[in-house]
């Protein structure tokens, strides 16, 4: 069994010591995810559920719109372009992997504990991507990885779909999103 070290004690961790939620700090908390850079810790919220921004509580209407979104990351490192449905709970769209095609395990190791590192990382992580996705209440973090399909976090679904490789351009995933909650109580 591969184990991973680092010298981020658990204080700076950015998972359980608490660095992270200055990064996106008006979304924590929120039942909602985003995509992540594991190789700079950049994060890219997606609001499947709406929030008020002013006082946190969340939006239970129709919104009547769609909304598209994305952009680069700051470094260099991956990109997104979505789509998401506010009334319909989804959002789809593609991430361009970009210069985190390729998992640096030193860089995540930078802003993560020992704990934190393996209880991410896979076993195999050629196979993983340097994003993925963490859900924003629970900060459950989930790579993207060339052999998976899909996968649950929480109450979200997200359906993988690699693209093949042209002309020597960056990795893109199709990915598909869905809030999916338990819809019944289990009952004793």
């Amino acid at each position: 069994e591969t184990r991973y070290s680092s010298n981020t004690s658990d204080e700076d961790c950015y998972l359980c010591g608490g660095g992270i939620e200055s990064l996106v700090p008006s979304y924590w908390g929120q039942d909602n995810i985003a995509l992540i850079s594991l190789n700079t810790f950049e994060i890219k919220p997606l609001e499947i559920n709406r929030y008020d921004r002013l006082n946190g509580q969340l939006i239970e209407e129709y919104a009547g719109v769609v909304s598209f979104g994305g952009g680069g990351s700051t470094d260099g490192g991956f990109s997104a372009s979505l789509m998401l449905d506010y009334d319909r709970g989804y959002a789809t769209g593609s991430v361009d992997f970009l210069a985190d095609e390729t998992l640096d395990v030193d860089k995540a190791a930078s802003f993560l504990c020992a704990d934190c590192l393996n209880e991410i990382l896979p076993q195999k992580v050629s196979q993983c991507f340097g994003v993925g996705a963490i859900n924003l209440a629970t900060k459950e973090i989930q790579l993207f990885e060339e052999n998976l399909a899909g996968f649950g976090l929480e109450d979200f679904y997200i359906d993988c779909n690699l693209a093949e490789r042209k002309n020597g351009d960056s990795r893109q995933m199709d990915i598909l999103i869905f809030y999916c909650p338990i819809r019944y109580e289990e009952t004793p």
